[in-house]
């Protein structure tokens, strides 16, 4: 169908004041919806919200549509159940099986009525629609990823190949397990039996091949997710039986803390001179800026030319909110000055890393495995690129600041984020100047 301006189609009652989406149904869909005109009373006499919620009715009517155009509602009960939901709600109603329309109020039941006998002998949808006769859907666990992904468009919005890449892989992983164990069966089919089944096979998994529970745990919340889309959207309740479905965490199972470099390390040993020599320069200053703002790897790694700002009053980097990928959370939003090696390492990447951009396990990996053949990371600790970050965290604890200054340095929750004004900035440059590693730059 073709996109519209939604707005012709909102109008406003001349005696009562509400407005209501009023439209003709396009000629070629008229034959199979049944109408010829849409009706519906958005009950309300503020326009704006008025528009708000014509959206949801003309997003239903669209889908509808296309639906009817292309034959869908016939071809299987997903589809025919789908349809039905959609149409329903175009006409103002909420779906409901057979036996609850029997049980609604007189004047609602009698407005189905009309509508189904109007439409009986052109459209199944409609009659499906309003008298709840379309049958419960029958997906698989094959089908989950498909509907997740068909329903969670607004969910998926802004992540960066990568990110999409990651998220859909572990969640394709998830249903992998699931239907290795319970076979490709019916979501409505799967018992509270079945899963704790299913967890038991986790849990003996977990045991025998020295797993962490965090890797089962992962697989239920991301079947949990998806499920918790698909009951929103077909209205059904498929989720609930696999809720506190977790396994136990113990000292043996449990994922090992990252244990933070100690000052000294960083400064004699990663800080060295001829330390990073085996490293691709690109990688040498990514580390460099970790070391000295604590930021994440992958919001150095996709630092934008407009995301380092070398020639304010306050040199900095900022992470920033964006269309195109998503940060961790809302508070990763921040600006964080840059001193020491990191100023350095920024005036020689003054464009970002376009090598890493949406790349960051690749980053990861390269300088994970230098830093171990190199000796870069203590014998016997669980030293990784992100112990980094916990490093920062303690030096600038360490330094007796605020709570406050250190979640906005650290992107972390702490009531409402200080984006971070030109005083603030200042007070964050004298403290990240103050404990500053001591390191020679490179003569050229």
């Amino acid at each position: 169908m073709a996109q519209d301006d939604i707005s012709k189609y909102v109008v406003k009652h001349p005696v009562s004041g509400i407005y209501r989406y009023y439209r003709r149904v396009p000629v070629e869909v008229m034959p199979l919806d049944g109408r010829i005109h849409v009706k519906q009373s958005l009950k309300t006499k503020n326009h704006k919200e008025a528009l708000s919620r014509a959206e949801n009715v003309h997003q239903a009517l669209e889908t509808l549509w296309g639906a009817l155009l292309h034959g869908e509602g016939k071809d299987s009960s997903l589809a025919r159940y789908e349809a039905a939901l959609k149409a329903a709600q175009s006409l103002g109603f909420t779906y409901k099986p057979a036996a609850d329309v029997a049980d609604a109020d007189l004047v609602e039941f009698e407005r189905r009525i009309a509508i189904a006998e109007d439409a009986f002998d052109q459209s199944e949808i409609i009659v499906d629609a309003v008298m709840g006769t379309a049958g419960e859907p029958t997906p698989r666990l094959s089908d989950v990823w498909e509907l997740y992904e068909k329903h969670n468009e607004a969910g998926l919005t802004g992540m960066s190949p990568d990110q999409l890449r990651k998220h859909k892989n572990s969640r394709q992983r998830a249903i992998k397990y699931a239907k290795q164990q319970l076979t490709d069966i019916e979501l409505g089919k799967i018992s509270r039996a079945d899963i704790l089944r299913y967890r038991t096979w986790w849990t003996q998994k977990v045991k025998s091949e020295r797993l962490k529970a965090y890797t089962a745990n992962r697989s239920f919340s991301d079947m949990q997710g998806m499920l918790t889309v698909i009951d929103d959207a077909l209205h059904t309740n498929y989720k609930e039986v696999w809720t506190k479905s977790r396994i136990k965490e113990t000292n043996a199972n449990k994922l090992k803390k990252r244990h933070p470099f100690s000052v000294d390390w960083v400064q004699t040993r990663i800080l060295a001179e001829g330390a990073l020599a085996t490293m691709n320069l690109d990688a040498c200053c990514i580390v460099y800026i970790m070391i000295e703002t604590g930021m994440r790897l992958g919001e150095v790694c996709n630092l934008r030319p407009q995301d380092i700002r070398l020639d304010d009053e306050v040199p900095h980097v900022e992470v920033a909110e964006r269309t195109d990928r998503r940060q961790k959370t809302d508070h990763s939003i921040r600006r964080i000055p840059l001193v020491g090696v990191a100023l350095w390492a920024a005036k020689q990447y003054p464009d970002g890393f376009p090598r890493y951009q949406d790349k960051a396990d690749v980053a990861s990996a390269l300088i994970n495995k230098m830093m171990k053949k190199e000796g870069l990371r203590p014998a016997g600790g669980t030293h990784t690129l992100y112990s980094f970050r916990h490093t920062f965290q303690d030096r600038i604890e360490n330094a007796g600041v605020s709570d406050r200054m250190q979640a906005d340095l650290m992107g972390h929750e702490f009531g409402r984020p200080v984006y971070g004004d030109g005083s603030e900035m200042k007070r964050r440059q004298a403290l990240l100047e103050s404990i500053k590693f001591q390191w020679a730059e490179p003569i050229e």
